[in-house]
Protein backbone atom coordinates (compact mmCIF):
# COMPACT_ATOMS: atom_id res chain seq x y z
CA UNK A 1 0.00 0.00 0.00
CA UNK A 2 1.07 3.49 -1.07
CA UNK A 3 -0.14 6.83 0.59
CA UNK A 4 1.27 9.94 -0.94
CA UNK A 5 0.78 13.19 0.32
CA UNK A 6 3.01 15.83 -1.32
CA UNK A 7 2.47 19.64 -0.61
CA UNK A 8 5.59 21.88 -1.62
CA UNK A 9 7.30 21.52 2.23
CA UNK A 10 7.11 18.44 3.06
CA UNK A 11 6.37 14.62 2.23
CA UNK A 12 4.59 12.22 3.77
CA UNK A 13 4.18 8.96 2.70
CA UNK A 14 3.47 5.81 3.94
CA UNK A 15 4.49 2.26 2.25
CA UNK A 16 3.50 -1.15 3.72
CA UNK A 17 6.78 -3.29 2.88
CA UNK A 18 6.51 -7.24 3.34
CA UNK A 19 9.83 -8.08 3.55
CA UNK A 20 9.14 -11.77 2.62
CA UNK A 21 8.24 -10.37 -0.85
CA UNK A 22 11.27 -8.12 -1.04
CA UNK A 23 12.99 -10.96 0.02
CA UNK A 24 12.04 -13.23 -2.72
CA UNK A 25 11.85 -10.32 -5.12
CA UNK A 26 15.53 -10.24 -4.64
CA UNK A 27 14.78 -6.38 -4.59
CA UNK A 28 16.36 -3.65 -1.61
CA UNK A 29 13.36 -1.44 0.23
CA UNK A 30 14.61 1.22 -1.58
CA UNK A 31 14.14 -0.27 -4.81
CA UNK A 32 10.54 -1.51 -3.94
CA UNK A 33 10.12 2.31 -3.13
CA UNK A 34 11.34 3.54 -6.22
CA UNK A 35 9.12 0.84 -8.34
CA UNK A 36 6.22 2.08 -6.28
CA UNK A 37 6.74 5.28 -7.04
CA UNK A 38 7.58 5.21 -10.78
CA UNK A 39 4.47 2.89 -11.20
CA UNK A 40 2.45 6.23 -9.60
CA UNK A 41 4.57 8.75 -11.75
CA UNK A 42 5.26 10.32 -8.46
CA UNK A 43 8.63 12.10 -10.49
CA UNK A 44 8.26 15.13 -7.71
CA UNK A 45 8.54 12.88 -4.92
CA UNK A 46 11.61 10.69 -6.06
CA UNK A 47 13.34 14.04 -6.89
CA UNK A 48 12.83 14.59 -3.06
CA UNK A 49 13.30 11.28 -1.54
CA UNK A 50 16.32 10.08 -3.08
CA UNK A 51 17.66 12.85 -5.17
CA UNK A 52 18.57 13.04 -9.42
CA UNK A 53 21.98 10.77 -8.32
CA UNK A 54 20.32 7.78 -6.19
CA UNK A 55 16.84 7.74 -8.12
CA UNK A 56 19.26 6.65 -11.34
CA UNK A 57 21.46 4.56 -9.58
CA UNK A 58 18.42 2.79 -7.94
CA UNK A 59 16.75 2.69 -11.57
CA UNK A 60 20.02 1.33 -13.10
CA UNK A 61 20.40 -1.12 -10.81
CA UNK A 62 17.14 -2.37 -11.50
CA UNK A 63 17.25 -2.63 -15.86
CA UNK A 64 17.13 -5.85 -16.70
CA UNK A 65 14.86 -7.34 -14.20
CA UNK A 66 11.49 -7.63 -15.00
CA UNK A 67 10.53 -4.73 -13.45
CA UNK A 68 12.33 -1.79 -15.62
CA UNK A 69 11.84 -2.54 -19.43
CA UNK A 70 13.90 0.46 -20.31
CA UNK A 71 17.44 0.87 -20.99
CA UNK A 72 19.83 2.72 -18.35
CA UNK A 73 20.18 5.53 -21.20
CA UNK A 74 16.68 6.39 -21.08
CA UNK A 75 15.81 9.60 -19.48
CA UNK A 76 14.61 9.03 -15.82
CA UNK A 77 11.26 10.57 -16.34
CA UNK A 78 10.87 8.36 -19.81
CA UNK A 79 11.52 4.80 -18.17
CA UNK A 80 9.16 2.98 -18.93
CA UNK A 81 8.45 0.32 -16.01
CA UNK A 82 6.47 -3.13 -16.89
CA UNK A 83 2.94 -1.88 -14.99
CA UNK A 84 1.71 -6.09 -14.41
CA UNK A 85 4.74 -6.84 -12.95
CA UNK A 86 5.32 -4.20 -10.58
CA UNK A 87 1.48 -3.72 -9.89
CA UNK A 88 1.62 -6.97 -9.05
CA UNK A 89 4.63 -6.42 -6.44
CA UNK A 90 2.60 -3.83 -5.10
CA UNK A 91 -0.34 -5.61 -5.11
CA UNK A 92 -2.27 -3.63 -7.25
CA UNK A 93 -5.11 -5.57 -9.13
CA UNK A 94 -5.08 -3.04 -12.22
CA UNK A 95 -3.80 -5.81 -15.02
CA UNK A 96 -7.33 -7.16 -14.64
CA UNK A 97 -9.08 -3.96 -14.08
CA UNK A 98 -9.63 -1.27 -16.71
CA UNK A 99 -10.38 1.91 -15.16
CA UNK A 100 -11.07 3.73 -18.51
CA UNK A 101 -13.88 1.61 -19.47
CA UNK A 102 -15.29 2.59 -16.23
CA UNK A 103 -13.86 6.70 -16.54
CA UNK A 104 -15.59 6.29 -19.87
CA UNK A 105 -18.79 5.54 -19.07
CA UNK A 106 -19.01 9.36 -17.02
CA UNK A 107 -19.63 12.18 -18.80
CA UNK A 108 -16.63 14.59 -19.39
CA UNK A 109 -18.79 17.79 -19.03
CA UNK A 110 -22.43 18.87 -18.72
CA UNK A 111 -22.75 22.44 -19.89
CA UNK A 112 -20.23 24.39 -17.90
CA UNK A 113 -19.32 22.08 -15.42
CA UNK A 114 -16.42 19.63 -15.90
CA UNK A 115 -17.46 16.35 -14.41
CA UNK A 116 -13.88 14.22 -15.01
CA UNK A 117 -11.14 14.84 -17.02
CA UNK A 118 -10.92 14.95 -20.48
CA UNK A 119 -7.78 13.58 -21.10
CA UNK A 120 -6.23 9.88 -19.78
CA UNK A 121 -2.32 11.17 -19.35
CA UNK A 122 -3.39 14.16 -17.15
CA UNK A 123 -2.74 14.54 -13.51
CA UNK A 124 -6.56 14.49 -12.25
CA UNK A 125 -7.09 11.19 -14.50
CA UNK A 126 -4.11 9.43 -12.71
CA UNK A 127 -4.98 10.56 -9.28
CA UNK A 128 -8.72 8.96 -10.25
CA UNK A 129 -7.50 6.14 -11.48
CA UNK A 130 -5.02 5.20 -8.26
CA UNK A 131 -8.76 5.77 -5.86
CA UNK A 132 -10.33 3.63 -7.93
CA UNK A 133 -7.69 0.67 -7.96
CA UNK A 134 -7.44 1.39 -4.25
CA UNK A 135 -11.19 0.66 -3.92
CA UNK A 136 -12.14 -1.70 -6.80
CA UNK A 137 -9.53 -4.89 -5.82
CA UNK A 138 -11.39 -7.58 -8.00
CA UNK A 139 -12.80 -8.21 -11.68
CA UNK A 140 -16.47 -8.74 -10.21
CA UNK A 141 -16.40 -5.55 -8.39
CA UNK A 142 -15.28 -3.56 -11.14
CA UNK A 143 -17.76 -5.41 -13.66
CA UNK A 144 -20.23 -3.95 -11.14
CA UNK A 145 -19.34 -0.65 -10.69
CA UNK A 146 -18.87 -0.14 -14.61
CA UNK A 147 -22.29 -1.32 -15.10
CA UNK A 148 -23.99 0.52 -12.11
CA UNK A 149 -22.44 4.04 -13.21
CA UNK A 150 -23.96 3.19 -16.88
CA UNK A 151 -27.55 2.60 -15.11
CA UNK A 152 -27.10 5.42 -12.82
CA UNK A 153 -25.84 7.90 -16.05
CA UNK A 154 -28.70 6.32 -18.31
CA UNK A 155 -31.52 7.00 -15.59
CA UNK A 156 -30.18 10.86 -15.15
CA UNK A 157 -30.27 11.01 -19.27
CA UNK A 158 -33.71 9.42 -19.26
CA UNK A 159 -35.06 11.52 -16.62
CA UNK A 160 -32.87 15.11 -17.61
CA UNK A 161 -31.36 15.09 -14.44
CA UNK A 162 -27.73 15.16 -16.08
CA UNK A 163 -27.22 18.75 -14.74
CA UNK A 164 -27.11 16.89 -10.60
CA UNK A 165 -24.41 14.31 -11.71
CA UNK A 166 -21.98 14.35 -9.31
CA UNK A 167 -18.62 15.21 -10.29
CA UNK A 168 -16.14 12.09 -10.90
CA UNK A 169 -13.92 13.12 -7.03
CA UNK A 170 -17.06 12.59 -4.99
CA UNK A 171 -17.99 9.33 -6.79
CA UNK A 172 -14.78 7.88 -6.34
CA UNK A 173 -14.23 9.54 -2.74
CA UNK A 174 -17.50 8.06 -1.86
CA UNK A 175 -17.75 4.52 -3.37
CA UNK A 176 -20.93 6.00 -4.86
CA UNK A 177 -21.42 2.81 -7.82
CA UNK A 178 -22.40 0.86 -4.57
CA UNK A 179 -25.60 3.08 -3.83
CA UNK A 180 -26.11 3.30 -7.64
CA UNK A 181 -26.04 -0.87 -8.45
CA UNK A 182 -30.32 -0.75 -7.56
CA UNK A 183 -30.46 0.98 -10.93
CA UNK A 184 -28.63 -2.09 -13.03
CA UNK A 185 -31.72 -3.67 -13.54
CA UNK A 186 -34.34 -1.32 -13.06
CA UNK A 187 -33.13 0.47 -16.17
CA UNK A 188 -33.94 -1.90 -18.54
CA UNK A 189 -37.30 -3.02 -16.92
CA UNK A 190 -38.64 0.18 -17.18
CA UNK A 191 -38.07 0.96 -20.29
CA UNK A 192 -39.66 -2.61 -21.47
CA UNK A 193 -42.70 -2.11 -19.62
CA UNK A 194 -42.95 1.63 -20.65
CA UNK A 195 -42.65 0.00 -24.37
CA UNK A 196 -44.97 -2.50 -24.11
CA UNK A 197 -47.37 -1.01 -22.79
CA UNK A 198 -50.51 0.32 -25.02
CA UNK A 199 -51.77 3.76 -24.16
Amino acid sequence: MVIINNDSNKIFMKFLLDTARITARKITPDQYILLGLLYHKEYDVIKKLFGKTKALELRDSLVGTKYILSNDKTLFKETIISNANVGKMLGIRSDKINFWQFYNAYPIRHGNRVLRAANSDSQLAMKHEKKYISKVKTKTDHERAVKAIEAFVAKQRISGKLQYLPAMETVLNNALWEQWEGFIETIGEEGADWNSTNI
